[in-house]
C-alpha cells in the first residue's frame, strides 16, 4: 500500500508514516521506475494493532477500548536530525562538510532544531543568570577541568529556570539558543574576546578567549568555528542515546544535555576521548621521540587512542576536515610536525586514520589549550544535536517513546 493509504489505516499524517519508517518501526520498498515508498499491508495492519497503539477514530470497539494499554519501547534506529550515510555525515539531509562553507555554528544549530538554515539566534541568558554563573564558577577549585565547570553550569541553569518543564517545541528551542553561550560564559577568560568579523561566528571568538591566552588569527577562528559545526551532531551515538533516554522520560532540556555530557566524558567511548589524546601527545617533546613514545605506550599496554571510527566504512570525514583546518591554523610549528608524524606512523603501521577525537586533542595540543579543553568544545558543540534529538523525542507519541531501560 502507499504512504497515504497507510496513514489512513493508522489515523496519522503521511509525515508520521515517514517518521515511523526512518525509526525502523515500519519497512518500505521502492518499485522499479517508481520513486514512491510502498509498505506491506500486513505489516501496517499488525502495527495498527500493536500493544499501546492509539485507536484510530471509529475503528475501536467498546471491548477494545476497555482493554488496558501498555507502553511499548521500540529501539530508535535512525533520526531525521543527523545520520551517517556511507562515508558521509549529514545534518537534516545536508552534508556536514558543505555546511562549513555556508554557515556558522549558530546557523547550523538552527538547521538542527528547525530544519532550516537560518540566521544565528544564539544569545546569553538573562543577566541575573549570568551573575549566578559567575558566582558558581568562583566557588569551584581553580584546577577544575573545563567539563566539570560545564556540568555545574548545566545544573545551575536548570535550577534557575522555573519554566524548564515546558517541553513545547518553541520553549525548548528558546532554551537551546542560550545553552552554548551560557557554557562559554561559564569558562574562565584567558584573553580578551577576539574580533569575529572574519568568520561571522561570535561564539567561536568568545570560546577561543576561554581556551587560549593568545589572540587568534582568522584561520584559527575558522578552525574553532569549523570544529563546532563538525561536532554538533553525529547520529545515534552513545551520548545521544543517553540524551534521548532522558528526553523519552520527559526530563527537562538541561537534564538532557547533562545526560549526554556524562556519557561523553567516558574514556571508553569510540576511539578514545580528546582528553586522553591530548595527554599522550603532551608526552612527546620532539618529533624524533614519536616512535619511542608510541612504542613505550604499547609496551605498557596503554591505548594509542584517537584512531579508527567503527561507524564509518573508511576514514572519519569530520577528522579529515578538522585536520585540514588544523594544518592551516599555525600555532606551535614543532607540535604541528609532531601531529603529522604521529598520523603518518600510525597509518603506516596499523592502517588507521585519525578520528574526530584525535583531531580535537591535536587542536588543543598544537595551540596549547588547557587540559580537557577538547571535552568542553565537544559538549558546547554537541549540545545543539542533543537538544534536536530531545525535541524529536518530546514530540513522539507516548506509546512510541524509546526509553532504553525501565526503573
Amino acid at each position: 500500500m502507499s504512504v497515504s493509504q497507510a496513514a489512513k489505516v493508522l489515523g496519522v499524517k503521511p509525515s508520521t508514516i515517514y517518521a515511523y519508517i526512518s525509526r525502523g518501526l515500519l519497512s518500505s520498498t521502492r518499485l522499479p521506475e517508481d520513486r514512491r515508498s510502498w509498505l506491506s499491508q500486513a505489516e501496517v495492519e499488525a502495527f495498527a494493532h500493536r500493544p499501546g497503539a492509539r485507536p484510530v477514530a471509529g475503528s475501536a470497539t467498546l471491548e477494545d477500548r476497555a482493554q488496558p494499554t501498555t507502553t511499548v519501547t521500540e529501539p530508535v534506529t535512525s533520526s531525521d536530525v543527523g545520520r551517517i550515510v556511507g562515508h558521509r555525515l549529514v545534518y537534516r539531509g545536508r552534508d556536514v562538510t558543505d555546511l562549513l562553507e555556508s554557515g556558522s555554528y549558530g546557523e547550523v544549530a538552527e538547521l538542527l532544531w528547525t530544519g532550516e538554515l537560518g540566521p544565528s539566534r544564539l544569545r546569553l541568558p538573562e543577566q541575573p543568570t549570568q551573575d549566578l554563573l559567575g558566582r558558581l564558577q568562583d566557588t569551584m577549585p581553580t584546577d577544575s577541568l573545563p567539563l566539570d565547570r560545564l556540568k555545574a553550569a548545566a545544573v545551575l541553569l536548570g535550577a534557575s529556570d522555573p519554566f524548564r518543564y515546558d517541553l513545547s517545541r518553541q520553549a525548548v528551542i528558546s532554551i537551546a539558543r542560550t545553552l552554548a553561550p551560557a557554557f562559554v560564559e561559564a569558562l574562565p577568560a584567558r584573553a580578551p574576546a577576539a574580533d569575529s568579523r572574519h568568520t561571522g561566528d561570535g561564539l567561536a571568538a568568545q570560546l577561543w578567549s576561554k581556551l587560549s591566552g593568545t589572540q587568534p588569527s582568522p584561520k584559527q577562528l575558522a578552525l574553532l568555528s569549523g570544529t563546532l559545526i563538525l561536532l554538533a551532531e553525529h547520529g545515534l551515538g552513545p551520548s545521544t542515546r543517553a540524551a534521548r533516554e532522558a528526553a523519552a522520560n520527559e526530563a527537562d532540556p538541561y537534564s538532557v544535555v547533562l545526560a549526554g555530557t556524562s556519557v561523553a566524558s567516558g574514556l571508553l567511548l569510540g576511539g578514545g576521548s580528546s582528553l586522553a589524546v591530548q595527554a599522550w601527545l603532551e608526552e612527546i617533546d620532539t618529533v624524533t621521540e614519536v616512535p619511542r613514545v608510541l612504542a613505550d605506550r604499547l609496551v605498557r599496554g596503554d591505548r594509542v587512542s584517537g584512531f579508527g571510527q567503527p561507524r564509518y566504512p573508511g576514514a572519519d570525514p569530520r577528522a579529515a576536515a578538522m585536520m585540514t583546518l588544523l594544518a592551516d591554523s599555525g600555532g606551535d610549528e614543532d607540535r604541528q610536525h609532531i601531529v603529522r608524524e604521529v598520523v603518518d606512523l600510525v597509518r603506516s603501521r596499523r592502517d588507521l586514520a585519525p578520528n574526530a577525537e584525535f583531531a580535537l586533542g591535536a587542536m588543543c595540543f598544537v595551540h596549547r589549550m588547557p587540559r580537557g579543553a577538547g571535552e568542553a568544545v565537544f559538549v558546547i558543540a554537541r549540545s545543539a544535536g542533543w537538544i534536536a534529538h530531545a525535541i524529536e523525542e518530546y514530540e513522539t507519541a507516548p506509546g512510541m517513546k524509546t526509553p532504553l531501560t525501565h526503573g
